[in-house]
């Protein structure tokens, strides 16, 4: 009988006890808070602040993507200059121990320039057969559109060695290639020209005005005299 009343008060007691925890579970339950509007509101705040920081880096880098993509075009559009100037020479055989008399006028596209142009710069005209001119697309492509030139280039021509200098033959010109597209943040082009118009004065590209409209690559190359032999 004992053993029987100590097993029914065991009983008892786990089952008070669990009665107990179920009471003091239900009490922290019923004590639980949730977030006030105040902390919603705080954590709002804070995560616009951290997604404003990431657009704003979005942005910066955006921006820069797209003036190295100017840059590389820019480039490659002087390059592609240069190499058309001295092509040019190809055709620009006299004066020579063979003909004292020169072709540079006559017979060549853009070096003829040098003859009444030295040391200006100037914008070339476009040239219908070889398809090429001052004027480039958005993708570096040439166009003889104005209003589709994203890049424009001016070129520059100065005598090293004069073509009539003793002994003739040996003429060797500095070419510089000027490349220039808008800033994005002044847009306009000057005077309110297109950015390559021909009615626009080669030295406002680059003057105080100018500079700040504009983005520039500049190119330097030599181009020597392509000189008859026989």
């Amino acid at each position: 009988m004992r053993l029987g009343s100590q097993r029914i008060a065991t009983t008892r007691r786990r089952a008070a006890g669990r009665r107990g925890a179920g009471r003091l579970a239900g009490g922290r339950l019923a004590t639980a808070r949730g977030y006030t509007m105040v902390e919603l509101m705080m954590a709002i705040a804070v995560f616009a602040i951290g997604v404003s920081g990431i657009i704003a880096m979005q942005k910066v880098t955006l921006a820069s993507n797209i003036h190295a993509k100017n840059l590389a075009i820019a480039t490659h559009v002087g390059q592609a200059w240069a190499e058309m100037l001295d092509s040019d020479s190809a055709a620009w055989n006299h004066p020579s121990q063979l003909n004292g008399a020169t072709d540079l006028d006559a017979d060549t596209v853009w070096l003829k320039q040098i003859t009444t142009n030295e040391g200006k710069w100037i914008r070339p005209a476009h040239n219908a057969g070889l398809k090429f001119g001052p004027g480039f697309d958005a993708l570096g492509n040439p166009t003889s559109v104005i209003g589709d030139a994203a890049f424009c280039t001016h070129i520059r021509l100065t005598w090293l060695k004069n073509q009539t200098d003793i002994p003739v033959g040996n003429g060797l010109i500095r070419a510089e290639v000027r490349v220039f597209w808008h800033r994005d943040v002044q847009g306009g082009g000057v005077d309110d020209n297109p950015l390559c118009a021909t009615g626009t004065d080669p030295l406002k590209i680059a003057d105080a005005d100018g500079a700040k409209r504009h983005h520039f690559v500049y190119h330097t190359t030599a181009i020597r005299q392509n000189t008859a032999v026989r």
